[in-house]
């Protein structure tokens, strides 16, 4: 699994980050990271290379970016839980993720939609603060039901999210 970081979130992690590197890339297990501040708070917008899935997490700590590795994963398996598939798909696409790499990011087009649920989260983060978790499950499965448009045309990230865990759950029947 590859997370792109910006420069931001790799100078909040205090981690140098390797160019992104194209050969054996796999969008589905890419995933494009932000950092945030919102009410004097750090958070950190993930954004799925592939799907445009979003999560949230808020409330980060630098104890959180010493483990973001796990941290992401942790986040990945129980957002995935909370919006309906199955414990085995869910650890089948942990497993593929494999070893946690960090590089720069690649792709302007997912930046621009990061950008874009940046400003619709800040209207709706307040409403999902209520939790002690940094993982805001709830505003990442509102964020995946959000209409988006742009290089994906329009489209329901859920819905491309579900569409793209069947080739995880065909490789899980065979």
């Amino acid at each position: 699994m590859i997370i792109e970081c910006t420069k931001k979130l790799a100078e909040a992690m205090k981690i140098n980050v390797s160019p992104y590197d194209a050969t054996n890339a796999d969008s589905f297990y890419e995933w494009h990271a932000n950092l945030f501040i919102f009410d004097r708070r750090k958070g950190v917008l993930l954004m799925n290379n592939k799907t445009r899935y979003c999560i949230v997490l808020y409330g980060v700590k630098m104890e959180h970016f010493k483990r973001f590795d796990k941290v992401v994963l942790d986040a990945i398996r129980e957002t995935f839980l909370a919006e309906g598939f199955s414990e085995s798909i869910v650890s089948k696409y942990i497993d593929n993720c494999g070893s946690v790499g960090f590089t720069k990011t690649h792709d302007r087009r997912v930046l621009g939609q990061m950008k874009d649920f940046d400003i619709s989260i800040s209207w709706e983060i307040e409403e999902h603060l209520l939790s002690e978790n940094i993982n805001l499950v709830e505003l990442n499965k509102w964020i995946g039901s959000t209409q988006m448009c742009g290089s994906l045309d329009y489209a329901h990230p859920t819905d491309l999210l579900r569409e793209a865990m069947k080739t995880v759950e065909s490789e899980k029947n065979n």
